[in-house]
C-alpha cells in the first residue's frame, strides 16, 4: 500500500502518519476504500495476500488463522446489526423475516 510496510500489525493512525511523512494526504474513508479494494481482490483471487483488522490495527497476510480471525469478527459485527435491525423494526410494529440475497447483500 503506497510503499507501506504492512507485514506486522499497525494502527490506522500509524498508517495514516506514514502517508503523511510522504506526502500522501488521505482521509479515513479513502483508507478503508483502499482495504475493501485490496480485500475484493484477494476474494478474486488477484493478489496472495488480505488486509486483516483487529483491534490490533491492521496487517496485510495470506496466514488464514490471522484471517479467519478479521472475519469472524466482521461476521458477529454484522450478525449483531441484523438482530439489531430486527428488534427495532418489531419494536415499531414491524413484523419481519429477514431474507439476505449474499451475491448482492440485499435484505428482503
Amino acid at each position: 500500500m503506497f510503499g507501506l510496510d504492512m507485514s506486522d500489525w499497525k494502527t490506522k493512525r500509524q498508517l495514516m502518519d506514514e502517508l503523511t511523512e510522504r506526502g500522501i494526504v488521505m482521509d479515513e474513508r479513502v483508507f478503508r476504500k483502499f482495504v475493501e479494494t485490496n480485500n475484493k481482490k484477494f476474494f478474486n483471487h488477484e493478489l496472495d495476500e488480505y488486509i486483516a483488522h483487529s483491534s490490533k490495527g491492521y496487517i496485510k497476510t495470506s496466514d488464514p488463522e490471522i484471517i479467519m480471525k478479521s472475519i469472524e469478527d466482521g461476521k458477529k459485527r454484522a450478525l449483531n446489526l441484523l438482530w439489531k435491525y430486527s428488534r427495532v423494526m418489531k419494536a415499531l410494529g414491524e413484523e419481519i423475516n429477514l431474507r439476505v440475497d449474499f451475491e448482492t447483500f440485499e435484505i428482503e
